[in-house]
């Protein structure tokens, strides 16, 4: 079965990353004119220092004492700093202390394993971390260099929390280009590891000799060397502030909002003037249009909304009336409920209609007729006509009827 695009473009990049693995590419040629220079500063004579038991390189430790009021950063490399350890170059003086910890010639898996077996007699509170230079000969390419000094990282990070990393120091007996692939294959590494990684090859250009003695390799003591030492300390001081923890601030409340222009708001029409509302001292009586009004007539219902009359009165005035528009809501209550009502709470008004009263009606009283004879008869006509009248509850007579009866 024919093999699909796909597999072609695995296998092309399967071959691309064995190919940098072994080292014949990811590694830029120098260019045909690239020459080794050699440095016009000048260095201290070596000291000799005693050999390390673990990597058997010249390795030396150096603590300052302990000042309540400082910093302690420890900075560990190779033989760059050697003129800091034998106190040739004095390191800038101010808030943080500075202890090295150097191993000349050695890689990035020779100060793994110092830092493994180092005894510190004080406990750092940042620990800077210079990138190897030795690995751009001891390494075979730059992946080999990467996985080296990620593990050197892990190493020092097993130790100490607070970790930062400057680039190597460039030289001058390499290529640009290769220095920069490697510079670049640390700072990937370190990134990943989420550690802070400071550049300083940029502050050493290659066209100024007087910053290397005469090897190439080394920073001369009268020029190169102090741009070393400034450059450790503004990135130990950057380091120490951005780890320190910030203190807590409280959140101001913030001013109401005042605007600058107050709006204008005009209407133009007819002016309505509202009534007058009573003081709080004051009664209204309000009444709804199915009761009777002051004149004890009732008003008739019509489609027109409903009205209600206000009464005021205000230091003995004469009561006034004013009609407002209010629209009432009837509600009917059946007998029952009117006595229940007027039973727990009698009303103030006398004339109460719960609608179980009776009327009385007076009967006139019929002639004593004889059941034998019955005759119709006729009332005698000077008797003429009476009257029925109907009184009220409280025996008031209420619309006299005339009526005539006829008896048989």
């Amino acid at each position: 079965m024919p093999r699909g695009k796909s597999h072609r473009r695995s296998e092309a990049a399967k071959k691309r990353v064995e190919a940098v693995r072994l080292g014949r590419v990811g590694i830029p040629k120098a260019s045909s004119d690239f020459v080794p220079a050699c440095g016009t500063g000048s260095r201290h004579t070596v000291k000799t220092w005693p050999a390390s038991d673990v990597t058997n390189h010249c390795h030396k430790l150096v603590i300052p004492e302990g000042t309540p009021d400082k910093k302690f950063v420890l900075v560990i490399g190779a033989s760059h700093l050697r003129s800091f350890v034998d106190d040739v170059v004095e390191m800038t003086s101010g808030g943080i202390q500075f202890g090295f910890m150097s191993t000349p010639g050695a890689s990035a898996a020779d100060l793994r394993l110092e830092v493994l077996n180092a005894v510190i007699p004080r406990e750092p509170d940042a620990v800077c971390i210079i990138a190897p230079s030795n690995n751009l000969t001891a390494s075979r390419h730059p992946e080999e260099a990467g996985q080296e000094f990620e593990r050197y990282l892990l190493a020092v990070c097993s130790r100490w929390s607070k970790v930062f990393c400057t680039g190597f120091v460039p030289r001058l007996t390499e290529s640009r280009e290769k220095q920069t692939v490697f510079q670049q294959e640390f700072h990937r590494r370190s990134a990943k590891l989420g550690i802070p990684y400071y550049q300083v090859a940029d502050y050493f250009l290659l066209d100024d000799l007087d910053l290397w003695c005469p090897d190439g390799i080394h920073l001369s003591d009268n020029y190169g060397m102090h741009i070393l030492k400034q450059l450790i300390w503004m990135f130990a001081y950057e380091f120490m502030e951005l780890s320190a923890p910030k203190p807590l601030v409280q959140s101001q409340a913030t001013p109401p909002y005042k605007s600058r222009f107050v709006p204008r708001v005009v209407v133009k029409g007819v002016e309505r003037s509202r009534p007058s509302s009573p003081l709080p001292t004051e009664w209204t009586l309000v009444r709804s249009s199915r009761k009777r009004n002051l004149s004890g007539e009732s008003e008739c219902l019509s489609d027109s909304p409903k009205k209600r009359v206000v009464h005021h009165q205000r230091d003995h005035s004469p009561v006034t009336f004013s009609e407002c528009v209010i629209p009432s809501n009837p509600v009917c209550f059946s007998p029952a409920i009117l006595v229940a009502m007027e039973t727990v709470s009698p009303s103030a008004t006398p004339d109460v209609c719960t609608g179980t009263e009776t009327k009385l009606v007076e009967h006139p009283i019929k002639p004593v007729v004889s059941k034998s004879r019955r005759v119709r008869q006729k009332m005698p006509e000077e008797m003429g006509d009476f009257q029925c009248t109907q009184t009220s509850p409280k025996g008031q007579a209420v619309n006299p009827l005339p009526c005539r009866y006829e008896m048989d």
